[in-house]
């Protein structure tokens, strides 16, 4: 029994019956009361009861010997057969007495309905602590593991992949308790086998089922994400994104999921700060480039292109040359793409080849002018 417990048992049963009513704990000490003056007083009254079991009622001239009790009656309060504590109605009792079933029946009731609560919140935070396990890496395939996530009733065992929802207030504020907490529930809607946990105060982790894992793909999670977006975006003052991880087989796999979909998230909001959802599957080459940006190889790369970028000021070379690549090298739809003769197409190539040494219209180095050029394009990106 809590003191706020025995507080609304308090408000509650004085919204009903027109006197004082006490609540007190095991030790008999008034822990919620109708008088502030009474509280964490010693309740001789309740002891008795404590000590017998059973009710005690008590008149004006027995209220006069006892220490710190008033004429009335006290009534035990059981929880699953154990007495957890003492209610008592302040009067003569035999004005009160007719209120007594009332004021046990509403006491054993909020009681009961406290412990349902706490026990859905212990769960919770248990469920998410093995999540936060899992995503970091520290889950063990030990007998301990196994038997608290057969309590919790999950099974370690299904496939799935991670998915990262980050959400803030249109102004760029933490969300209140309450935001947050309806975005955790409808990540979980009619999907009992998500596992569901807050990250941080702006992101929630959601570990998705993978129906098809021999043949994953982010596609496969699209029916998902299209409801739970609409969801959200149904919330008024809710700014958010949504990162989808790649799949990795096994328990472990689950932290690589989640770094992929924190990096797809990063990467994604720095690129494309204006979209709404990034799949790792989308930025995996950026993510890449992005390793190598600082280092001796990255620059390396980048003095292929290096030439090229000094001499061409307007960027129209540049604008070809990606172009050309994101057409997959055929020369007419690159053409066509940039209003421009096909001859002219194959004059800004040559142009290419003699700058950077490296000619575009063959693969080998058409995918080192690729990397080159996208590193260019990512050099300036906040991230590494």
């Amino acid at each position: 029994m809590t003191e706020p417990v025995a507080q609304q048992i308090v408000q509650r049963a004085m919204k009903i019956i027109p006197h004082n009513v006490n609540v007190m704990d095991r030790a008999g000490i008034i822990i919620g009361t109708g008088l502030p003056e009474r509280k964490y007083q010693v309740h001789a009254g309740a002891l008795k009861v404590l000590e017998t079991g059973i009710a005690f009622d008590v008149s004006a001239s027995q209220a006069v010997q006892l220490e710190g009790v008033q004429p009335g009656i006290n009534r035990p309060i059981r929880f699953r057969r154990e007495i957890i504590g003492v209610v008592g109605v302040t009067g003569n009792p035999e004005s009160v007495s007719q209120f007594a079933d009332l004021v046990v029946m509403t006491a054993e009731l909020m009681v009961e309905n406290a412990s349902v609560i706490s026990e859905i919140h212990w769960n919770k935070r248990q469920r998410e602590n093995v999540v936060s396990e899992m995503i970091y890496g520290e889950a063990e395939r030990d007998e301990l593991f196994e038997v608290r996530t057969r309590k919790l009733g999950i099974d370690p065992d299904i496939p799935r992949v991670a998915i990262l929802v980050s959400a803030k207030t249109r102004e760029g504020k933490d969300l209140k308790v309450h935001d947050i907490e309806s975005i955790q529930q409808l990540l979980s809607d009619n999907q009992p086998e998500n596992l569901v946990a807050l990250v941080c105060p702006t992101q929630v982790i959601v570990l998705h089922r993978v129906s098809i894992p021999h043949k994953w793909h982010p596609d496969q999670v699209d029916p998902y994400l299209v409801k739970i977006m609409k969801r959200i975006e149904s919330f008024a003052d809710i700014d958010y994104r949504i990162a989808v991880g790649r799949y990795v087989p096994g328990l472990n796999g689950l932290a690589i999921s989640y770094q992929s979909a924190q990096e797809a998230f990063q990467v994604g909001a720095e690129l494309d700060p204006n979209k709404r959802l990034y799949r790792y599957y989308d930025y995996q080459m950026d993510s890449l480039m992005l390793e190598l940006k600082n280092s001796w190889k990255g620059k390396e790369l980048l003095h292929l292109i290096e030439p090229l970028i000094e001499k061409d000021s307007r960027g129209v070379l540049q604008k070809t040359l990606r172009r050309y690549i994101d057409s997959r090298s055929d020369v007419g739809v690159t053409a066509s793409s940039l209003y421009i003769h096909r001859n002219t197409l194959n004059y800004r190539l040559d142009r290419i080849r003699k700058l950077t040494g490296r000619n575009p219209r063959h693969f080998n180095d058409l995918l080192f002018l690729h990397f080159s050029l996208r590193l260019h394009e990512l050099k300036n990106c906040a991230i590494a």
